[in-house]
């Protein structure tokens, strides 16, 4: 479904027109304490800063996660939670990650220092860092740290992977800048250099380090090899910094894009800043920092586009100013004759904090893929971009389907509005120079409002394309951060919302989360959550967290963040995280209620009552809902409560004496639970017109209680006669009565028909209707009279031949 905002001061947004998904949660690991956990403020408040976590290719069956305080862990998949769980305490323990970032070794900054936990991970202790980067720093900014990793394209067979790390500033000739190897003795560091950094406008307070490792025992959990810096740049804050790596999942070695590498750079807080003078001009001038999402000199607030391996592409490529990584020619901005000045490396610019890449990959024709980001907005909208070469994505002028203003007023100095007429952007190269013309900006294809219903910060997304929950095969799922809100949208829904018109977006079908806390007590079982919030919060608390409620805070989430991102593995399974709780969390299908007991056919004299039963089994307990499928449709109907039916929302239906119209009709029950549904069998309501009295005379207790004897439909003596009619004209239904059925007769010009009608009651009616052709049957025209209980029906004949039938109700 396309929802389109008519006028986004106030917007009425729609979700999309599928059917509700609900996914079972399942605790999958608990995260080694990386935190203070005795505090409950900044980031030593969150238990284990998961930020991304992987599957290693090569089908090794291990997982790679990273924690912002700075372990890259390497665990098995397989197992059971306790023993993932065990396997990454005892590394945090005995300091044994595959490789540790936090190398400020002489900080006395308790928030710098590493907090080790004890022997049954429920409590910590503190210890000055000793891993690789003496300039690291993790203590302040939701993304400070280790950022992220990726694995090289060909990293099972050359053991190449990137890391993104985050430093406090140094000079270009700080030799604090290099690895300290102390505790990873098989890193080989010999040769290796640090590089200059490229910082914006303004002044920087942190870096952003991308590194390129080769590990050349991939078999084992330690590093032995080597690594090359291939990239530092400067940002002017402590948010929003290098935030994700990502290739082309379908290039094949020898293919253009085999090994081109694309880098989510934020703008490091550089737009949403009021601070002028950067460039010597008092007012908010093209030279500020506020401009460096737009300015093509500047790689912050980008996509770049970038070949790490220098012996790649070279005949499609130039070398980087630093000599550490090629810049494809196709790039964008590559021609420095049309664009002076520009950072060849930037494939789109105008972003503010490009959060998490995803890959659209179409089954039939994977050379369609598509690239796309999630995006983290400043007032009003979180943004899922489809990211084209060149494109502008409008911030720190857009945001959303609006306009974003930010003004030097030292009160509130960001506000959305309409769009500008007309709708279009400078192309600025430098602080003081532009290309000729103007650019559209692109606008996002999914964006949800800073509501309490959404949230303020768009979490990673995936295409699932796993089996364990078919609900979601092919569609988008993805999170808010803050509140740990679910959804799900389809692609061709995001497509459609690809026309040029900021007002058009791809629905969002939120998602129901069921989840059996496994540290409850009693155990409450599987109950249904509208959000990861309370999940994560009962997580925390179970751990000993002292927050009130959840470390962190946010605009809409208030004072807790549940502070989540998605994960897939390589079958395409999706995990959650949380930094709040530091459990890794799986995603899976909702068993539905077992049916035990199934509703069983009735067979009743018209006037009596009809109960149906069925039993079930969940946890928690189900509800229930009966439908109906009256004789002649094919559409069922749910039943409500009425002089009829009652019980419609319980275990056993009680049908109060129906009539005999309703003789053939199907009944079944719906059993949910938590979303996942269990359709019971059919179950038929027959009606017996036929009086047991009647019954009686003929047939013994055993032959009654067959409907193959005793039914009003049966034929026990084969005469071609059924019980209702042997019943209705008088006959004997043991005996062959075929030669007293009545016979058509003609008197006159009129066909006529005489029979026994000894049975007129309420639930026993004669009529007579004619044809001339035996398809069409109408009572029009047939006149009926009786005398002494025998009916004679009159039909004047307007042609040489009419039919008369006899039908008895």
């Amino acid at each position: 479904m396309i929802r389109a905002l008519s006028a986004v001061s106030s917007v009425a947004l729609a979700t999309a027109a599928t059917g509700p998904v609900t996914v079972r949660v399942t605790d999958w690991a608990s995260m080694p304490f990386s935190g203070n956990v005795t505090t409950g403020s900044g980031n030593p408040g969150y238990m284990a800063r998961i930020n991304f976590t992987k599957e290693e290719p090569g089908g090794t069956g291990r997982m790679w996660t990273c924690d912002l305080n700075g372990n890259l862990h390497i665990f098995s998949r397989g197992g059971t939670p306790a023993n993932r769980t065990a396997e990454l305490l005892t590394q945090a323990r005995n300091r044994s990650a595959y490789l540790d970032f936090n190398g400020r070794s002489a900080t006395t900054d308790t928030a710098e220092k590493v907090n080790i936990p004890n022997s049954t991970g429920t409590s910590t202790s503190q210890a000055a860092p000793n891993g690789l980067f003496p300039l690291f720093t993790k203590k302040q900014g939701y993304a400070n740290g280790l950022v992220t990793f990726e694995f090289d394209p060909g990293y099972a067979t050359n053991g190449k992977f990137y890391t993104i790390h985050i430093e406090t500033i140094s000079a270009d000739d700080d030799d604090a800048r290099l690895p300290v190897k102390t505790k990873f003795p098989g890193f080989n560091t010999t040769g290796y250099t640090y590089t200059d950094v490229i910082n914006p406008a303004g002044s920087p307070t942190r870096q952003g380090v991308l590194i390129e490792w080769t590990d050349t025992d991939r078999g084992n959990l330690t590093f032995e090899g080597t690594a090359r810096e291939l990239l530092r740049i400067g940002f002017n804050s402590h948010i929003h910094p290098l935030g994700d790596i990502a290739f082309d999942p379908t290039a094949e070695p020898g293919d253009p894009e085999w090994g081109v590498m694309y880098l989510a750079c934020g703008d490091g807080g550089a737009g949403e800043s009021n601070i002028a003078n950067d460039d010597g001009i008092p007012a908010l001038s093209p030279g500020d920092r506020h401009y460096s999402p737009q300015r093509l000199d500047s790689l912050v607030g980008k996509i770049l586009r970038i070949v790490p391996d220098l012996t790649q592409h070279t005949d499609s490529s130039s070398v980087s100013d630093n000599e550490r990584y090629r810049i494809p020619n196709d790039n964008p901005f590559a021609d420095s004759t049309s664009y002076p000045g520009a950072r060849k490396e930037v494939w789109t610019l105008g972003h503010r904090n490009p959060h998490r890449f995803l890959w659209y990959v179409p089954q039939a024709n994977p050379a369609a893929r598509k690239l796309l980001v999630t995006e983290i907005g400043l007032k009003a909208w979180e943004e899922v971009n489809l990211l084209k070469r060149g494109g502008n994505y409008g911030y720190a002028e857009r945001e959303g389907p609006q306009r974003l203003i930010i003004s030097t007023n030292s009160g509130i100095h960001q506000t959305t509005g309409a769009l500008p007429s007309p709708d279009t952007l400078p192309i600025q190269l430098t602080a003081n120079s532009f290309a000729p013309g103007d650019v559209v900006p692109e606008y996002p294809v999914i964006a949800y409002p800073h509501t309490a219903a959404f949230g303020d910060a768009i979490s990673s997304g995936f295409f699932y394309r796993g089996t364990a929950i078919p609900g979601l095969q092919g569609k988008f799922v993805f999170a808010d951060i803050t509140t740990g809100r679910l959804w799900c949208s389809e692609w061709t829904d995001m497509v459609e919302a690809d026309d040029g018109d900021p007002a058009t977006l791809a629905g969002m079908q939120p998602v129901t989360l069921v989840w059996d806390n496994p540290n409850d007590s009693p155990d409450a079982g599987l109950k249904a959550y509208d959000r990861f919030f309370e999940i994560v919060e009962a997580g925390y608390d179970f751990r000993g967290g002292v927050d009130a409620d959840l470390p962190g805070g946010a605009t809409i989430s208030g004072t807790g963040r549940a502070d989540i991102r998605l994960a897939v593995d390589a079958a395409g399974e999706l995990y959650v995280t949380s930094k709040s709780d530091g459990v890794i969390r799986s995603l899976g299908i909702v068993a539905p209620p077992v049916l035990t007991t199934q509703p069983v056919d009735k067979w009743i004299s018209v006037g009596s009552d009809a109960d149906f039963t069925v039993v079930a089994t969940s946890s928690p307990a189900p509800s229930y809902r009966w439908q109906r499928l009256a004789s002649g449709s094919n559409t069922w109907q749910n039943l409500s409560e009425d002089s009829v039916c009652s019980g419609t929302g319980t275990a056993s239906l009680h049908v109060e004496s129906p009539g005999k119209e309703r003789s053939g009709d199907l009944y079944r029950c719906v059993v949910t639970c938590t979303g996942a549904e269990a359709v019971s069998s059919a179950a038929m309501l027959e009606m017996k017109v036929v009086p047991t009295s009647w019954l009686d005379d003929y047939f013994d207790s055993n032959e009654r209680a067959k409907r193959e004897i005793a039914g009003d439909l049966s034929d026990p003596d084969k005469d071609g006669i059924v019980n209702l009619l042997e019943y209705a004209f008088g006959f004997d239904p043991e005996k062959n009565s075929s030669a007293l059925l009545p016979k058509i007769g003609k008197s006159g010009t009129n066909a006529t028909l005489s029979f026994p009608a000894p049975r007129s009651t309420s639930f026993v009616t004669y009529s007579v209707e004619a044809s001339s052709d035996l398809l069409s049957w109408s009572t029009t025209g047939v006149t009926i009279t009786t005398s002494s209980g025998i009916k004679t029906a009159r039909y004047p004949m307007s042609a040489e031949k009419a039919f008369l039938r006899i039908v008895v109700r």
